[in-house]
């Protein structure tokens, strides 16, 4: 997994990016917010390689593992490999404490949000709250996302009924009637993600960005004495329908920071198999309902992602504008059968390349040609 260099342009809120998902990391004083984000980035203390400091808050850009993109690349020989990436924002301490507008409003853009949970003792770092409760954390800081969505929605309710009653507007109409949806839904103490919405729904109060609508996805931080004891640790989120993930942010913070050797070395002393860094970044792509597919040729093999549901011509769109403004055909082979196959030849001769319009819904693994005119 690589931290790519990047200038923090990517993460100024004025920059609709579409080329990067976002994760936000948060979590109460003392969680080790910063400590799992040095473990992704590779340094310890400061912000890694391609890591930068922006408005008071640190962003990478880190690449999602793939091996099918491995293999695709090696099948077509690829001069380049491009994986898809991550953004990943470190907003430490944004809960349990008197909260920065700015930086709540941050939360609001990412796509998903990481709660960092502290599981570990410290007798030299005290607890915000006396004593560890990561599930008790877990309650409080959804409280918090609860009332910040809660107030918000009051405040646009009270707008719209306010102009409302002075002019008629078809649009602010519709969109009072979905917010007063979610009014009733906090105030019935449920989260918005409970909320099932229409597409056109949807769409009216995604600029809201409200929190406790987002995926989430916990990361369970743990002491080296927890090691082994994982599974037991994230069983009672699990059995509440979390996404977690369990680690010691501070032993993968050190041990991303090693070299080779060493790393090795350290790894077979405290019986850790694999890197978590890249399982949180995996887990954490997983959970923005993403749709991963690949284009390939000789030059380049390159993972790209649309939200689950898009069509050829969206992925297109998200190769270059101008395929979409000529799209012709999508010529579509899944990754199953080009993994069996491999070659274009014999995939060609067994009638696994199809040809898809422009409304066709993209799946997982899909290997996509497009084909356009101009």
């Amino acid at each position: 997994m690589r931290v790519l260099p990047q200038n923090g342009l990517a993460s100024r809120p004025e920059i609709k990016q579409a080329l990067f998902m976002q994760l936000t990391l948060v979590g109460l004083p003392a969680a080790g917010v910063k400590t799992l984000f040095a473990a992704i980035t590779g340094s310890v203390d400061t912000a890694g390689p391609g890591a930068t400091t922006f408005r008071g808050f640190q962003v990478a850009v880190v690449e999602v593992p793939d091996p099918r993109l491995e293999l695709i690349s090696r099948v077509f020989s690829s001069r380049k490999i491009t994986p898809a990436t991550v953004e990943i924002i470190e907003l430490p301490g944004l809960f349990g404490q008197k909260t920065d507008p700015a930086l709540l409003a941050r939360t609001r853009e990412a796509d998903a949000v990481g709660i960092v949970l502290r599981a570990f003792p410290s007798m030299t770092v005290p607890h915000l709250k006396g004593s560890v409760d990561p599930e008790r954390d877990l309650d409080d800081i959804l409280s918090e996302m609860h009332l910040s969505d809660l107030s918000i929605v009051e405040a646009r309710v009270e707008r719209l009924e306010a102009g409302l009653a002075k002019r008629k507007d078809e649009n602010e109409e519709q969109e009072l009637a979905v917010l007063h949806l979610c009014l009733e839904t906090l105030r019935a103490g449920r989260r918005l993600e409970q909320l099932d919405l229409s597409p056109d729904q949807e769409r009216r109060i995604r600029g809201f960005g409200f929190l406790t609508r987002k995926p989430r996805i916990l990361f369970l931080n743990i002491g080296d004495s927890q090691l082994g004891q994982e599974e037991e640790l994230s069983r009672p989120f699990r059995e509440k329908g979390h996404q977690v993930q369990a680690l010691s942010a501070g032993i993968e913070a050190e041990l991303s920071s090693l070299d080779a050797d060493d790393r090795e070395v350290f790894m077979e002393e405290f019986g850790i198999e694999e890197l978590a860094a890249p399982l949180v970044v995996t887990a954490a792509y997983r959970i923005l309902d993403a749709v991963t597919f690949f284009t390939y040729s000789e030059q380049e093999s390159r993972a790209w992602r649309v939200r689950r549901g898009q069509t050829a011509v969206d992925a297109a769109a998200k190769i270059h504008t101008d395929l979409a403004r000529g799209f012709i055909r999508a010529e579509v082979v899944s990754f199953a059968d080009f993994k069996e196959l491999k070659e274009l030849k014999e995939i060609k001769a067994r009638g696994k390349l199809r040809l898809e319009g422009k409304d066709y819904v993209v799946r997982e693994g899909d290997l996509i040609l497009i084909r356009h005119s101009g």
